[in-house]
């Protein structure tokens, strides 16, 4: 059934932006989105200056995921388009 495939699909793009979240303490955000404003006020220099170091530290790791993600984000939107084609 299309709408398993879709759950299945949806489950493991949830799996990769937690992956994110856990490596960036951010919520993953595609590059044309913009970022909602910071509602509790700007952070602190040590704030910034860690999310920096571990943003740097692990660079290569986060690039990989973001690019899961993309990549899964679109294969979500391609099972999403082939049931809708079939349903009607």
């Amino acid at each position: 059934m299309i709408q398993d495939e879709v759950m299945a699909e949806v489950n493991v793009l949830l799996t990769l932006k937690k992956q994110y979240k856990d490596l960036t303490g951010e919520d993953f955000v595609l590059p044309q989105q913009p970022k909602k404003p910071d509602t509790a006020g700007k952070k602190s220099a040590v704030e910034e200056t860690a999310k920096s170091v571990v943003a740097t530290a692990e660079g290569d790791d986060v690039k990989l995921v973001r690019e899961q993600i993309e990549a899964q984000g679109q294969k979500v939107r391609e099972v999403k388009a082939s049931g809708a084609a079939k349903v009607m």
